[in-house]
Parts: structure tokens; C-alpha cells; sequence
């Protein structure tokens, strides 16, 4: 009887064990999901701090850069700063994401009246100091890139008479250090969509190269500030376009400016989050730029993890843990009630459990990276390889299609080939550029294989993957270094034979010319001579690159041995232009070579230069290389510095 009593509780406890496990294991799901919950915020936000800190500095470099100007000259004018400010726009990136930048003055002892006389005599007819009045210390917007009507707006506001830009600029002139402002409405915003502004200022003092004997003497020398306009929304916003970072997608952002108890020190609020019950469990990191701290917070997104640990995936593994332990306690009864059958059980799920194990272990130790995904490509396993390969966890890859790990390099019809010889064949097999989580791309070499199941349908997808950025990045050095010159890195004669057979084709297929330049340098030899193989080299490549900052992009420009250059203009315009090109090489190369240490000061070389033009000059590349090498032959043989020769035209067929 206490026997039958035993084994009649048995499914009970099989059931209250089950149930203790789930509970256990939904505990420690949910407690590790909340540390990963709180890593991702806190990493996110480092990755914001860190885009933000990159474009403030880069204002600060613009600065200082206008503060260079300024040293440079006792006076600038409003045209020298504007070209100064269009020479910055023309260096690619260099002013990108910043508003303006502009130069406010110190109006000398305060005399409003002849220091506007003096600008408007200067250039600015309509330029007034405001607002109206005396002030112990009197400035004014002199000048604001680019002038448009927005910064039109603030020429002659005495951004010294608003108590938060005077602060900032009081904290610039003293200290000499950049200094960022708090939260201003600028002038240059109107009713339309505006934005919590502010302003980053940088001292300009008169005789820069002398020591400053005290903070009097620093305000002595004060001659204004170099400063830049800054839109907060347009600030933050194209600094998290350059994060990458999937876990951004739906994530509040929050940008306080020192204090974040007080509500108008919001600089920016992406989902508009303050001031409502959506704003839960924000992560904060204070960054100090500028001699200002910004407090900034992060809220990631519920829907993709819940700050509470709770995720649909872990209801569903607490209801199927239940379900189970259910199970295990009719399988219990069952078992109780006929031994043999619970004895052959026990036998069949030893080995199931022995397979699943070795699958798991193979799974879970393989130096590859495998990733499985259902039928529609949705990430449901991946093993620990993947994770160290691609910077994504298990639990930041479970749930999303593998295209998360896209570079970008690769066009629509790549994928749609591939996925076309995994359907019809069963399998692919090559090499793919991929994204890290951290944003670097590396190439991988990925083997996708479908798997069937019972019905010969595709059940899933098992992707294996190594790392081959090494092996391509060798390969592809061997290739430039097969195409290129080793000394300057300019093209060699054979990828300029490449170039000029394609241009050719081009010319003929939209009828435009092709143009050529052979140069060759006068007295290289003497300089040799001289001063040893060592300094001629270091001229051949100083030389290479004063050429190559003179062309197109577009065109190519080949070293074409000894102190021999070719220059190839694809879309070559009329001869007379290609002469006045010619011209402002020599003229180039005629200068002194002051910005290179490694070469003495005496050095000055000249180049006689041949000019060859498709169609004037000949039929093909070959021909046209000779006609161009033939007129420069004719240019030194001519003397001078800097002699240039047109080749003979071609010969017409008779009639």
C-alpha cells in the first residue's frame, strides 16, 4: 500500500520539478537579458557620445583654423574671410554637418558709431550694431559663412549683450580653450520648424605669438571670437547617421545640456519622449565637450528588448517548460503503469540525448561559424564562432534575417542570383562582403546549404562562415602593386595601356577626344648626381604628387620610368586647352619644393612636356603614346624652362 501510495505521487513531483526548473530557467533568462538589456544602452550611448564629440570637434578644428587666419593678418576682409570659408567647402568633408562659421569683433573703446562707419566703409553699407545702447563691452557679428538669408539676419547682433553667449564667451576669452554655449534660440531660426540652438566660440587675440602676463592683459588683447551657429537637431541627427548600429532603429534619444531636472535645458528629444509615461528606464551618460557637459540618454526600443527581461521567446520557453513538466508527469503515469514500455523509453531517449549532445557539442565548438535560419531566412541559432566572427550575440541575431550582416556592396542582382542557386541546386558556395556589428566590413567566404525535410521541402538554412579579409587584402595588394609604380605610387605603363585602350573606346562610342601629356623633368640627372639616389627618389615623388594634386580625379597620371610622367585626360577637351594644362604643370613643377624637408631648398626642376590629342594626332594608344613622347623629345630639344610641343598632326587619307 505505502509502495502503490509512492509511486502514485511520483507523477506530482515529476510535475513540481518540471515546474521549479522553468521557473529557474525563466529566472536567470530574464536576469540575463536585463544585463544585456542595460550593456546595449550603455554602449549605444558611448557610440552617441563619441559621434557627437567627432562633430563638435570637428567645429573646433574649423576654428581654430579661422583663428590661423586671423594670426596670419592684422586685418581680414569680409572677401578674404569668404574665400577663406570656400577654400574649407572645397576640401571634401571638412565642413560637413557645420551650420556656419563666423567672426564676431570687440568693438575698440566701445565707439559704436565709428566702428560701424568703418564697416560700412569696408563694404557693408546697411551694417549696425544692435542691439541699440552702452554696454561695458560692446561686440558685433562681423562676419557669417555661407551668406545666406539666415545668417544674413545676425550681421551686427552683439551676441556679448545675451547673458548665456556672454557666458561661454566670457569663459573663451579667459581660459583660450574652446567654449561651448547653453541653450539659445539663434537668430537665424524663424517660425518654420525651429530648433534649440547654441554656439561654440574660440578666442582671437591681437600679437597670438606673444605670452600673455595676466587675465588683463589676455582681455587687452582681445580681438573678438571665431565662433559657429550649432542646430541642435540638425547636430545630433547627422551625427547618428553615421552609427550603425542596428539596436539604434525605434531607440530614444535625449540631449541635456548640464542639468536635465530642468526642462529647458532639452536640447534634443528625437521621439518626444519627456514628459510622458513612455519615458521608463532611460540609461544616462554625461560628456564633457568644450568646457560644457551634455547629459545624454538612451531608451532602447520595448519591442526588441524589454528592460524588465521579458521577451515573447521566454513566455513561450515558461509555457512550454510547463507543458513539459505536464508531459513528463502523464509520460510518468504511463510509465508506472506498464514497466517494460518505460523501460525501452528510457533506452530510446538515452541515445536521442547522447545525438542531441554531440550535435550540440559539434555545434557549439566548430572554428566555423554557422548560422541557421527557417524557410523565409529569419535567424533562429547561430554558435558561438558566429558571434566572435560577426560581433552579433545569439540573442541579438535570433529573430532577424540574416541581411543584417549586408555591406553594401553588393547590388539587388548578387542576392538574387545566389538565392536562385540555393533553391535550384540546394546550395552556394563564394565570397561575400559583410558588416561587423562594430561597422567594419569584412569579406567571407559562405557556404549555404538547404535543408529538407520529410516532405522534400526546405525546412532550413545552414550557413557556414570564415573569415577571408586577410587573404583578399594580400591578393589585392598584389594586384595594385602589378599596376602601379612602387616608388610613387602612380600608375605604371601598363595600367595606363589599360586606361588609354578604354578611354579610346569611350571617345569613339560618344565622339570626344582623348588627350595625352608626356613630361619629362630637365637637370634630374644633376640633382642624382649630386645628392645620391635617395634624394632623387624622394624629388621623383614629390613630384608625383604636386602632379596629382593639379588633375582631375578622372584623368590618370603614370609614372612612366625614370623621371619620365604620362598624363591621360579621358574626356580631353580642345588642344589649346590641353596646351594651357601643359602650361600650369611646368609652372607648378617650376616651384620650389619649400614643403618638403627631406629635399634641399636649392632644388628647382623644370619639365618638358609633349602634347598628343585623339583624334588630331593619331589612331590608337600606341601611336598616340609615340606622337606624345615624339612632341616631348621636340620640347627639350627646344630649351628653356618648361618647353612644351604639340605633335605633328595626323596625315589624312588621300582622296
Amino acid at each position: 500500500m505505502a509502495s502503490r501510495l509512492r509511486l502514485g505521487m511520483l507523477p506530482w513531483l515529476v510535475l513540481l520539478m518540471g515546474v521549479g526548473l522553468t521557473g529557474t530557467w525563466c529566472h536567470q533568462q530574464r536576469s540575463y537579458t536585463q544585463l544585456e538589456h542595460e550593456r546595449i544602452e550603455r554602449d549605444l550611448a558611448q557610440e552617441i557620445s563619441q559621434a557627437v564629440t567627432t562633430r563638435l570637434q570637428t567645429n573646433i578644428a574649423v576654428l581654430d583654423s579661422v583663428i590661423g587666419l586671423f594670426d596670419a593678418s592684422s586685418e581680414v576682409t569680409r572677401p578674404e574671410f569668404h574665400e577663406f570659408y570656400m577654400a574649407l567647402s572645397r576640401r571634401g568633408d571638412t565642413l560637413k554637418g557645420i551650420q556656419g562659421v563666423g567672426y564676431a569683433a570687440v568693438v575698440p573703446n566701445g565707439n559704436v558709431k565709428a566702428f560701424e562707419q568703418q564697416v560700412r566703409a569696408s563694404g557693408q553699407p546697411e551694417f549696425s550694431v544692435k542691439p541699440p545702447g552702452q554696454r561695458a563691452l560692446t561686440t558685433a557679428i562681423l562676419y557669417l559663412e555661407p551668406n545666406d538669408w539666415r545668417n544674413q539676419r545676425a550681421i551686427g547682433f552683439d551676441m556679448y549683450s545675451q547673458i548665456t553667449r556672454r557666458q561661454a564667451m566670457e569663459l573663451a576669452a579667459n581660459t583660450g580653450e574652446p567654449s561651448l554655449s547653453g541653450p539659445v534660440r539663434l537668430l537665424q531660426e524663424n517660425s518654420i520648424r525651429p530648433q534649440v540652438g547654441a554656439l561654440i566660440y574660440q578666442a582671437i587675440y591681437s600679437q597670438p605669438e606673444q605670452a600673455f602676463s595676466s587675465s588683463k592683459d589676455r582681455l587687452n588683447r582681445l580681438r573678438g571670437w571665431a565662433y559657429s551657429p550649432l542646430r541642435m537637431e540638425d547636430l545630433i541627427n547627422g551625427a547618428l547617421s553615421t552609427i550603425n548600429n542596428p539596436a539604434l532603429k525605434g531607440t530614444g534619444v535625449l540631449v541635456y545640456d548640464s542639468n536635465r531636472s530642468k526642462p529647458e535645458n532639452l536640447l534634443f528629444d528625437n521621439l518626444m519622449l519627456v514628459g510622458t509615461k513612455q519615458l521608463t528606464h532611460p540609461t544616462w551618460l554625461d560628456v564633457t565637450i568644450a568646457n560644457r557637459t551634455w547629459v545624454i540618454g538612451i531608451q532602447l526600443d520595448h519591442r526588441n528588448l524589454s528592460p524588465g527581461g521579458w521577451s515573447h521567446a521566454l513566455l513561450l520557453q515558461a509555457l512550454l517548460g510547463i507543458s513539459l513538466s505536464g508531459l513528463a508527469s502523464v509520460i510518468t503515469k504511463q510509465l508506472i503503469r506498464n514497466h517494460q514500455a518505460v523501460r525501452q523509453a528510457l533506452i530510446s531517449e538515452q541515445q536521442a540525448s547522447k545525438e542531441r549532445a554531440l550535435a550540440g557539442a559539434v555545434f557549439d565548438s566548430s572554428p566555423l561559424a554557422i548560422v541557421v535560419t527557417d524557410p523565409e531566412g529569419i535567424i533562429i541559432q547561430v554558435n558561438p564562432a558566429f558571434s566572435q566572427l560577426t560581433g552579433y550575440s545569439d540573442l541579438e541575431a535570433r529573430g532577424n534575417k540574416t541581411n543584417l550582416l549586408r555591406s553594401g556592396r553588393h547590388d539587388q542582382t548578387f542576392y538574387e542570383q545566389m538565392w536562385n542557386a540555393i533553391l535550384n541546386r540546394g546550395y552556394w558556395n563564394g565570397e561575400i562582403w559583410n558588416r561587423h556589428r562594430n561597422g567594419q566590413i569584412i569579406r567571407h567566404e559562405l557556404s549555404i546549404t538547404a535543408v529538407l525535410d520529410s516532405k522534400q521541402q526546405v525546412g532550413n538554412f545552414v550557413g557556414l562562415l570564415r573569415d577571408v579579409t586577410e587573404r583578399y587584402e594580400q591578393e589585392e595588394k598584389m594586384r595594385f602593386m602589378a599596376t602601379h609604380d612602387q616608388l610613387t605610387g602612380l600608375a605604371n605603363r601598363t595600367l595606363l595601356i589599360e586606361e588609354l585602350n578604354r578611354s579610346l573606346a569611350l571617345a569613339k562610342r560618344h565622339d570626344h577626344g582623348v588627350g595625352l601629356l608626356f613630361l619629362d623633368l630637365n637637370n634630374f640627372k644633376p640633382v642624382n648626381d649630386r645628392y645620391g639616389h635617395s634624394t632623387g627618389d624622394a624629388l621623383l615623388k614629390a613630384v608625383g604628387q604636386r602632379l596629382l594634386n593639379v588633375v582631375r580625379q578622372s584623368d590618370t597620371l603614370c609614372r612612366q620610368g625614370g623621371d619620365e610622367f604620362v598624363l591621360l585626360i579621358p574626356d580631353a577637351p580642345a588642344l589649346e586647352q590641353l596646351v594651357a594644362l601643359a602650361r600650369k604643370l611646368t609652372l607648378v613643377l617650376q616651384q620650389p619644393f619649400q614643403d618638403h624637408p627631406e629635399l634641399p631648398g636649392s632644388i628647382v626642376v623644370s619639365a618638358s612636356v609633349g602634347v598628343a590629342r585623339w583624334p588630331d594626332h593619331a589612331s590608337d594608344a600606341d601611336n598616340l603614346i609615340e606622337a606624345a613622347d615624339t612632341a616631348m623629345y621636340a620640347a627639350k630639344q627646344r630649351g628653356g624652362d618648361g618647353p612644351i610641343a604639340i605633335a605633328a598632326p595626323l596625315a589624312k587619307p588621300e582622296a
